[in-house]
């Protein structure tokens, strides 16, 4: 048995008073022959959610240590694990699970340290996971979306199929980072994305390649309150993508322009969806979105080409399934 933290994981919570047990109790049924901890930060949840914390951490006090904030942090702009969480880890790896998500295989942990200490040149490992509704029934969904073979994946593969081809590969959940790669992502980085999964896991494509299991071994909730859910508001959503593409043009240009091809993929998608959102349908179906277009589903296919022969449906069919705010 190794001496000593090896496995740091990350947990953010935030009214979570439905979920936090499954997670927690997933984590702690972890059959593994090495230390871990349970860094948690919740953020001034206004329900049960840190008292239910209180009582785990009464029961794990030397493996779960949580910050209960009064005040609640990502309103002020402030990154909870950057600030609160990253900061306070020991352990030779870094493993994630958010409040409302849980892991589903009791030896995901030891399967996942086992590959990483076998394949030194891997900076992340990842797993399948399984989408499943907020009464934790099954979803058709499940990531990655596409098949792939257990093994290495290279940088340049999986940046282009996370840019290109799929859009989202693997789930947070799913995670398995090199602690020392997270610390300096943390030092070195600014993060100019909206979300933070994204960069963090780019920039540990840049420190080595990626270990891929493919076994089920964790579960990700939908719609139970997430930051994509909230992005109701045409506003709020086309700030998000300006700031994707900020976020894109500046990994970029960190990366030399290495993957110049995916990240301007990446840019037109989220220009696709700008102009998706303000009905400006004619543009969609020009030169410029041709590649983006032709990767759509057929169902986006055919509200974008409603829109340009009789916009009127197109936008009441958007509106209903959007569910818009203005």
């Amino acid at each position: 048995m190794s001496e000593g933290i090896q496995v740091s994981i990350i947990c953010i919570t935030y009214n979570h008073e439905k979920f936090i047990s499954n997670m927690l109790d997933s984590v702690l049924s972890q059959n593994v022959n090495f230390e871990y901890e349970i860094l948690i930060h919740d953020d001034a949840s206004k329900d049960r959610t840190q008292d239910i914390i209180k009582d785990y951490t009464q029961k794990y006090p030397n493996i779960i240590k949580p910050i209960l904030q009064k005040e609640n942090q990502f309103s002020k702009g402030i990154n909870p694990n950057i600030t609160y969480n990253y900061p306070r880890i020991q352990g030779k790896y870094v493993a994630y699970c958010e409040g409302d998500d849980y892991w589903s295989d009791k030896n995901k942990l030891q399967l996942q340290y086992d590959a990483m200490e076998q394949n030194k040149q891997c900076a992340i490992c990842v797993h399948k996971t399984q989408c499943v509704s907020i009464s934790n029934e099954k979803l058709s969904r499940e990531f990655p979306p596409i098949e792939l073979n257990e093994g290495v994946i290279s940088s340049r593969e999986y940046i282009t199929m996370e840019l290109q081809k799929v859009g989202w590969l693997f789930q947070t959940s799913s995670y398995f980072i090199r602690a020392d790669v997270v610390k300096e992502y943390t030092s070195n980085y600014v993060n100019k994305y909206p979300v933070g999964d994204l960069p963090l896991v780019l920039f540990s494509l840049q420190k080595g390649s990626c270990y891929y299991i493919p076994k089920k071994m964790s579960c990700y909730r939908v719609d139970s309150g997430g930051a994509m859910s909230s992005l109701k508001s045409r506003k709020k959503k086309i700030a998000h993508f300006n700031k994707m593409i900020a976020g894109h043009k500046d990994f970029d240009e960190l990366t030399s322009y290495k993957y110049h091809d995916d990240f301007l993929f990446a840019i037109l998608s989220s220009e696709f969806e700008i102009n998706l959102v303000k009905k400006n349908y004619k543009i969609l179906i020009s030169s410029l979105y041709r590649d983006v277009l032709r990767k759509m589903n057929i169902k986006r296919k055919l509200i974008i080409y409603l829109g340009v022969l009789c916009p009127t449906v197109a936008d009441y069919i958007e509106e209903k399934k959007n569910g818009w705010t203005e």
